[in-house]
């Protein structure tokens, strides 16, 4: 199980990052998916080291660190073109 839960975090990784860096629009239902899948892999991640209150807590902040991240990217480029 741990190491299904640690794949899912390295593509979580590699997607996100590249999406983050491309920026997301949050207009678009498809921008909402990464932030539920960083959500889902956060969670799987704090209930796999601890309980359910921490896998929300960190669920939480991977879903906010990818649209905030994303968002800013995508704001910047529009302002800048």
């Amino acid at each position: 199980m741990e190491t299904i839960i640690l794949a899912i975090l390295f593509t979580y990784l590699v997607v996100s990052g590249i999406r983050v860096f491309i920026g997301l629009d949050l207009r678009k239902w498809t921008s909402w998916l990464y932030g539920i899948y960083g959500f889902l892999s956060g969670f799987l991640i704090g209930f796999l080291i601890a309980d359910i209150q921490l896998g929300l807590q960190v669920g939480a902040i991977f879903a906010l660190i990818v649209m905030y991240g994303g968002a800013m990217v995508h704001w910047h480029r529009q302002r800048f073109k």
